[in-house]
This record gives structure tokens, sequence and C-alpha cells, in this order.
């Protein structure tokens, strides 16, 4: 049972995948051989494939496109709704927080700068670069071992500059 359910979902995959080519009359034969039986025994696809077919073969709007009797009285509903949830909103809170808002963000940028200035004045003294770098790092550049490849490279370097003087 359930070896013919997929079965038939994998037909009704197919059949929905092809929808163009059905509606064309180009029914994929070689690909699945059994679309037609298919359509003969699956009422869904059928039903789908019949009103692809028309809605492909017409696809022009219908000539009704009047709107509902309802249309424009729920549209002035909710115009009106709308309206009034606005006017409700001009409370004086709603004015207070319109008009506080962007006073509470420039109090917090100007917050912002003046820390940023207070904290540059901090007395640091500016470190000589051979005190910014920690004695270990130094120290490492001559713990190199010999014949290294960074024992090649700094040679390399020195001798070139030897060189050069």
């Amino acid at each position: 049972m359930k070896k013919d359910m997929s079965g038939r979902d994998s037909a009704c995959s197919f059949i929905r995948s092809h929808l163009i080519a059905i509606a064309e009359k180009d029914v994929p034969g070689p690909a699945f051989p059994g679309a037609q039986d298919h359509l003969d025994s699956c009422p869904e696809c059928a039903s789908l494939v019949q009103q692809f077919s028309r809605a492909w073969e017409d696809p022009a709007p219908p000539e009704d496109t009047e709107p509902s009797p309802f249309f424009f009285p729920r549209l002035i509903e909710r115009i009106e709704a709308e309206k009034r949830t606005r006017a409700s909103g001009r409370g004086a809170l709603a004015i207070a927080w319109r008009v506080l808002k962007p006073a509470a963000v420039a109090a917090i940028f100007l917050s912002g700068i003046f820390a940023g200035h207070e904290l540059g004045k901090r007395d640091r003294a500016i470190l000589p670069p051979e005190a910014a770098f920690s004695g270990p790092l130094l120290e490492s550049f001559e713990n190199i071992p010999p014949g290294s490849v960074a024992d090649f490279y700094i040679g390399r370097q020195n001798s070139m500059k030897e060189d050069l003087e």
C-alpha cells in the first residue's frame, strides 16, 4: 500500500512539474509513459490539468472586474478607523514623546562626544617605538635557531643591508 502511494505521489509531482508541456499537448511520453494513465485515474491531477489548460489557452482576465458591493463601504470603514487611531495618538503624551525623542537622541550623542573628550584628557606618556614592543618579542628575534628558514631570511636581509653600505 505504501509503495502504491509513493508511486502515486511521484506521478502527481511529475504532472505538476510538467503542466506547461501537458497544456501545450506535448505530454512527455518517454520521460513518463504513464502520464495519461495517471490523469485518467487521479481526479485531482485531471482537474488541475483541465484548469491550467483553460488558463493557458485564454490568459486574458475575466471581463467582470467590477468590485463587490461590499468593497467601498469596507474601504471607507478602514479609512475612518485609521483616522480614529491617528486622532487618538495626538494626546499630550504622544506629542511629548514626539518632541522629546529627538532631544533624547541629541543628548545621548552629545554625552558620547563629551565622554570621548574626557577620556582623551588622561595623562598618557607616548612610548618610543622600542618600548612599545615587549621584551620577549624582541628577544625572540635574537634566539632564532641557526640554519632555520627565519635565519635564512633575516641573514639575507642583514647581508643586503651590508652590501648597500
